[in-house]
């Protein structure tokens, strides 16, 4: 018998290290931060707290003293409470898997917080009233309502089972069997277990599940990462697309080419900006990082100014710059100005002013690209404002949230449209 019993304590303490596993990898790159793995972080800490409760029974087979008593008592309160919250965080968890909504999640919560309610009430009685165990000389003994505490359970599975079979046209092969070897691996170990006393593998079957569970986890991590990487391509392809500027090219050469004939030292400095800009475009699409708004202003600067020599005093820009030291993605001011410029202040006779200006807060870097154009519903209105203007938009504010935790709001009237950016500092790398 007590080589039995060493071979309980044994499997416990493998389990508890085996139950570390996911909890290490949650808390890795904070994967924690997702509402989904919250719930299965805390049906991972509680299994750990169910076994360390589990190992008592076997550490004090009888009992010498008061002392041995307590620890015993107390310890096999916490394997039923925990026990229960084990059940509780996966209902909650598999309720956010399948992202049950309506009288469907309210009955599902609802049907939880009574079980586990139930089980860990009883639970905090039993060492004063002995309902589904009591301590003795003999150690650990079940109570006279003990079927309790396995009926919980069973109830608590057999809600798993009925959500696999209602939601299962949601769900791929592949998380049906992982669901379902959760749910009969720790019922077939409990069953073992209940039926020879002495046999500690519900702790192992339990374990085992939650390790399956992990197993899809990082299945649908790589499958959400694949499709990132997919989407992220997808999207350089469009900013590329979107930096093709043929008209923009040719517009600028012609205007440099009557330069080169009535003010040949402009021609050379606009030649300059224009290698500049270019050569801006190109580093700008290799980058993956954020890089200093000192350069993307730069880059942002030189197509304003080719700008300015096609269109003269039709078009003035203000600069107020009140800081500099931050970092932001590449490509996300110059599209700002393209669409203030071009869909803004020249849809006006007598032209207007691009004003780029940046604030510092407690919480953020501020970046503001207005115009006094005739806004975004005339400009739509005057001429189709065309995909490239919407993708440019649309790919700004994602590599803002993805690459510095930033935002972009955009106002409009009739008198002009003003984009804001806001770039906390935490994020974006600010002094």
């Amino acid at each position: 018998m007590d080589k039995l019993r060493y071979a309980n304590i044994v499997l416990d303490i493998f389990c508890i290290i085996l139950s570390i596993l996911p909890i290490v990898y949650l808390v890795g790159n904070h994967r924690y931060r997702q509402k989904l793995n919250q719930f299965f972080l805390g049906a991972c800490i509680s299994n750990i707290f169910m076994i360390v409760g589990d190992l008592s029974d076997w550490i004090f087979p009888t009992i010498a003293s008061a002392s041995e008593r307590i620890i015993l008592s107390a310890a096999t309160t916490l394997y039923y409470a925990a026990s229960a919250f084990v059940l509780y965080f996966f209902i909650r968890y598999i309720m956010k898997y399948l992202q049950m909504t309506g009288w469907t999640k309210k009955f599902c919560l609802i049907y939880a917080m009574v079980l586990c309610g139930m089980q860990i009430v009883f639970a905090l009685i039993s060492p004063f009233t002995g309902s589904i165990f009591y301590v003795t000389a003999d150690g650990y003994q079940r109570g006279p309502l003990f079927l309790i505490s396995q009926f919980v359970p069973l109830l608590c599975y057999l809600l798993f089972m009925a959500l696999v079979i209602v939601y299962r046209k949601k769900l791929l092969r592949r998380e049906v069997v992982f669901f379902l070897l959760y749910i009969f691996i720790p019922l077939g170990c409990g069953a073992v277990q209940m039926a020879m006393r002495g046999i500690a593998i519900v702790n192992a079957g339990v374990t085992i599940a939650t390790l399956i569970i992990l197993m899809n986890i990082q299945f649908e991590h790589e499958v959400t990462m694949k499709e990132r990487e997919r989407e992220l391509a997808e999207r350089h392809i469009d900013i590329m697309l979107s930096q093709i500027q043929p008209h923009f090219l040719y517009n600028s050469l012609g205007a440099i080419y009557h330069l080169c004939e009535s003010n040949p030292e402009a021609a050379r400095k606009a030649i300059k900006k224009f290698s500049e800009f270019l050569r801006g475009n190109m580093e700008s699409l290799k980058s993956r990082e954020p890089i200093a708004f000192e350069s993307e202003l730069n880059h942002a600067a030189n197509y304003l100014y080719l700008e300015q020599q096609r269109f003269g005093d039709k078009l003035q820009v203000i600069y107020q710059i009140a800081i500099e030291n931050f970092l932001i993605p590449p490509l996300t001011l110059q599209p700002l100005v393209e669409n203030a410029v071009q869909h803004g202040v020249l849809n006006r006779r007598s032209g207007g002013t691009v004003i780029i200006r940046t604030e510092k807060t407690d919480k953020c870097a501020v970046v503001i690209v207005a115009d006094n154009g005739v806004g975004i519903e005339k400009a739509k209105e005057i001429h189709s404002m065309g995909d490239r203007a919407h993708i440019g938009i649309s790919n700004v504010r994602s590599r803002l949230n993805e690459m510095v935790g930033g935002s972009l709001d955009i106002e409009s009237s009739g008198e002009g449209t003003t984009a804001i950016i806001r770039i906390p500092w935490a994020e974006g790398g600010g002094t």
